[in-house]
């Protein structure tokens, strides 16, 4: 990878295929569940939901932040790649026997005893994980993601067709089980077929990149536990059909927020290593955080403002208990999918440490306010709203940070955040009050989708006039939109 930093169309044209990567998975994510939503039941969801928060959670010690240490790299030598390979063969490997050996217990603590087979049959994933090609790295340190989306995309493809096969076939959970295992196998194929570099065994850079990549490890432990907090105090106290009603409000919200967002932070990532002291990329940065919330909040607060017919539409009657959840749970993603840009730009700019701690304060805040909501009988929706509120907290407390090492003023971030998300609730009051034209779920969804949209542009546009016309991402995107109606 060249040095220097990224011009700003190379990291337009990186962005814009990473969203697209992003979309075209989680399309075929989206089209697997609305189907399989119909084929299995919500308890067939909850079983393997509970299955996955154990999973999820022996998994987040897998992320050692090498491959964000060898972004950080200007051009690292092979032997910073073989190392890195060797410590994610050993750690997968070790995972997967611990997964292993905690199926049995994990099914006693969830009180679910079809969950310990299927930890058992997850653990094969680990393997097949630590075996995927560590030169994949290049395809981010080039801005190569279209060869990323090639690789993924077929490996969710062909685990769609053999789940939803599965799923006619069994009508089980044991459907999306395969589907997964496979869809780690194909994956791990692709990455040698698709990049040349061949990795050996070595450990001679350990020292160098261990210590970078265990603050980052510790920060991203610390935000897959977050988002597995309200789960698993829900699997705690509510039956499988309640947990798979809030595991699928999670997993949708999460589609249309956080992995969008994620998708982004692999090119701020890159974009912020590489584009000098930290300290001298505040207006960039805010640049970013405004471009992020505009996105979070219309799919977060518009996901929450048309969440019944959505449900009816996209999964069926049978999931209505889900519609309520939505709301809190959509909204509490879209602010935490913000947060995670501050925390991967903290790691980029070489605050990994300052941006581990921060991570764990939001997680040990979650895990207290929703311990003592359910300790005194709270709801699943209860514990929803106080996620909700813990999210917006922790963020604020981000933007604190973020402005602390990056030395920008505090009001500059608050003010990049807060008008798409004061336009995205106008939004949010518009369309619930609007009154029901039609039986028809699915014209009702497409009708208020719609208005939403050109409601939400109109506040982001009004806002930003408001203010004084500010350089900012409103800026930037109509600069972005004129330059394409001129091309075409």
């Amino acid at each position: 990878m060249s040095s220097g930093s990224p011009s700003k169309g190379s990291v337009y044209r990186g962005a814009a295929i990473a969203v697209a990567l992003t979309w075209v998975l989680r399309a075929i994510g989206l089209v697997s569940v609305f189907i399989l939503a119909r084929l299995l039941t919500p308890a067939d969801f909850g079983v393997v939901g509970l299955a996955m928060t154990a999973v999820a959670l022996v998994e987040t010690f897998s992320y050692l932040g090498m491959k964000q240490a060898l972004l950080r790299m200007e051009e690292p030598e092979r032997d910073y790649y073989d190392t890195a390979f060797t410590i994610q063969l050993i750690m997968f490997s070790a995972l997967g026997l611990l997964l292993f050996a905690i199926a049995a217990p994990a099914a006693d603590f969830f009180r679910e005893p079809r969950v310990e087979p299927v930890v058992y049959a997850l653990s094969l994933r680990f393997v097949m994980l630590g075996l995927v090609n560590i030169g994949v790295v290049e395809f981010e340190r080039d801005f190569a993601f279209a060869q990323d989306l090639k690789m993924k995309a077929t490996a969710r493809i062909v685990s769609f067709f053999v789940t939803v096969a599965l799923a006619l076939w069994l009508r089980s959970y044991w459907a999306l089980v395969v589907g997964m295992i496979v869809q780690s196998l194909i994956l791990t194929v692709l990455s040698y077929t698709m990049q040349p570099f061949r990795p050996r065994l070595s450990l001679v850079r350990r020292a160098e990149l261990l210590g970078v990549s265990l603050w980052i490890f510790a920060g991203v432990v610390a935000q897959v536990f977050y988002g597995q907090v309200e789960r698993i105090v829900v699997g705690r106290t509510a039956d499988t059909g309640t947990v798979g009603a809030f595991s699928v409000s999670k997993d949708v919200s999460n589609i249309l927020t956080q992995e969008i967002a994620m998708a982004l932070n692999r090119v701020t990532f890159v974009t912020t290593a590489r584009s000098g002291a930290f300290d001298t990329q505040g207006e960039r940065i805010a640049l970013s955080l405004g471009a992020y919330s505009m996105i979070t909040a219309s799919m977060g607060l518009g996901l929450a403002a048309v969440a019944e017919h959505f449900i009816r539409v996209f999964l069926g009657g049978q999931w209505g208990s889900a519609v309520p959840l939505v709301a809190p749970i959509a909204i509490g993603t879209a602010l935490m999918a913000v947060f995670r840009l501050i925390a991967s730009s903290l790691q980029a700019g070489g605050h990994e440490k300052s941006s581990a701690l921060l991570c764990l304060a939001g997680l040990a805040g979650l895990a207290a306010a929703v311990g003592i909501v359910a300790q005194f009988g709270g709801t699943p929706l209860d514990i929803a709203h106080t996620g909700l509120i813990v999210s917006a907290m922790t963020l604020f407390a981000g933007l604190v940070v973020l402005a602390h090492f990056s030395r920008y003023r505090l009001s500059g971030f608050l003010v990049a955040v807060a008008r798409p998300y004061l336009a995205a609730t106008a939004m949010y009051f518009c369309v619930r009050a609007l009154p029901a034209l039609t039986p028809s779920p699915l014209v009702e969804l497409l009708w208020r989708a719609a208005l939403g949209a050109a409601i939400y542009f109109s506040a982001v546009m009004l806002l930003w006039l408001l203010s004084g016309r500010p350089q900012s991402s409103e800026a930037e995107m109509l600069r972005v939109a004129r330059r394409l109606l001129a091309r075409f």
